[in-house]
């Protein structure tokens, strides 16, 4: 899909499909991305929006679009938007079986990253570049509205359960402090997503709808007090006749 759809957020819609997906962990330890993932994302719009919340300067998502063509090169599982800010988030979905983060090579006691993961993690590097190169071409306005933008990434594999302490904090310090093209990535288990996702649903639960705020009268003339001030004294009673 080379173009954006646009989407309103529905909260009711996205609650019961982020409770879809909370099922879909439950039920399954390991899943696969073609056959489990990328299906269960295509056909709940309104919880692929809510990814969006990984950029900060998305407010509320309006554009979303799987499978999203990077200039012909390189696709995207997920991108989610907002159109008139110019913020986006792209998202990298791979598989959560026992090996996608680390796997044993070899006699060494420490797994090494596993190739999934490394997979991600490079198609992430690959969209940076390209989106650094095409910036401000005409390819890039056609797309985006814009010749700029901004946009995080995000990487989702694995989960929880399959591992150590000491293999969580290598995932965390690495979505924390490696950065590509000064930009970080999010590097998260399923697991993660999902609190992450109940914490913004959260959020939005105890946010007001937001109101148009009201612009104040149009003046037609001085305002009462002015007007007050600009009125002339009164005239002193007529003086009594002899």
């Amino acid at each position: 899909m080379k173009t954006f759809d646009e989407i309103t957020f529905d909260f009711e819609q996205c609650r019961a499909q982020f409770d879809e997906f909370r099922m879909l962990l439950e039920d399954k330890d390991e899943l696969a991305e073609a056959a489990d993932v990328l299906p269960f994302f295509r056909t709940r719009l309104q919880l692929s929006a809510l990814l969006g919340m990984f950029n900060p300067r998305i407010a509320l998502a309006d554009r979303v679009a799987y499978e999203f063509d990077i200039f012909g090169d390189f696709k995207c599982d997920w991108a989610v938007g907002e159109w008139d800010r110019g913020s986006y988030c792209f998202i990298e979905f791979e598989n959560a079986e026992k090996n996608s983060i680390f796997e044993k090579k070899g006699t060494k006691a420490t797994k090494e990253w596993g190739q999934r993961f490394d997979h991600g993690f490079s198609q992430i590097v690959d969209w940076c570049h390209k989106l650094h190169d095409r910036a401000r071409s005409d390819d890039f306005l056609a797309r985006f509205g814009k010749h700029s933008i901004n946009y995080e990434a995000v990487l989702v594999i694995g989960r929880d359960q399959h591992l150590d302490a000491g293999e969580r904090a290598r995932l965390n310090w690495r979505s924390e402090y490696v950065v590509v093209n000064s930009k970080k990535v999010h590097c998260m288990t399923f697991d993660q997503l999902l609190s992450q996702l109940s914490t913004r649903l959260g959020t939005l639960s105890m946010t007001p709808t937001p109101l148009k705020p009201v612009e104040p009268p149009k003046a037609v003339g001085p305002t009462l007090e002015i007007a007050k001030q600009a009125e002339p004294p009164p005239l002193p009673p007529p003086a009594p006749q002899a």
